[in-house]
C-alpha cells in the first residue's frame, strides 16, 4: 500500500514539473521573438486603396437585366394562316417518371424547341410538373397530336 502511494505521489509530481517546464519553455522563445519582431515594425501601416482615378476603372457594372423573350413557337401557335407542315417535338411518358427526371425533360424539351424553332408539347398526363409548376410549354389535350399516326 505504501509503495502504490509513493509510485502515485512520484508520478503525480514529475508530470506537474514536466508540464511547468514545457509551457515555460514553450512561451518564453516567442514572447522574446514576438517582442524584438513588434519593436523592428514600428506602427502599423494603413490599408492600400486605389487613387481618385482609378474608380471607373475598378468599378464593375451589373450587367443589364434581360427581358424575358417570347418563345418562337408562341408564334406558331398564334399565327392564323393554316399550316400542315408544323414540326411538334414532346417527351415520351413523363408521368412515369421522378419529378427530377420530369424537370431535366421539360428543360430539354424547353431548349431543343427553342433551338429548332419547333412547337413541343408537353403529354396531357397528371405529372408532378405540371401540378407544381406553370408551364410554359403548351400541353396537348388528350395526347391528340402525340398520338396521330400517318
Amino acid at each position: 500500500m505504501r509503495l502504490s502511494t509513493l509510485f502515485a505521489s512520484v508520478l503525480g509530481l514529475s508530470v506537474v514539473l514536466f508540464a511547468i517546464t514545457l509551457l515555460t519553455a514553450l512561451s518564453y522563445p516567442a514572447n522574446i521573438a514576438l517582442h524584438a519582431v513588434a519593436s523592428d515594425l514600428g506602427p502599423t501601416p494603413q490599408p492600400v486603396t486605389s487613387p481618385p482615378h482609378c474608380d471607373p476603372i475598378v468599378a464593375r457594372l451589373r450587367p443589364l437585366a434581360v427581358p424575358p423573350r417570347t418563345p418562337p413557337w408562341e408564334v406558331l401557335l398564334n399565327s392564323s394562316e393554316p399550316n400542315r407542315t408544323r414540326l411538334y417535338v414532346y417527351v415520351w411518358s413523363a408521368q412515369t417518371r421522378r419529378l427530377g427526371n420530369q424537370l431535366f425533360n421539360y428543360a430539354s424539351l424547353f431548349g431543343i424547341a427553342w433551338r429548332n424553332s419547333v412547337i413541343p408539347l408537353w403529354p396531357d398526363a397528371k405529372t408532378q410538373l405540371r401540378s407544381a409548376f406553370s408551364l410554359r410549354i403548351p400541353i396537348d389535350k388528350h395526347n391528340a397530336v402525340i398520338t396521330v399516326s400517318i
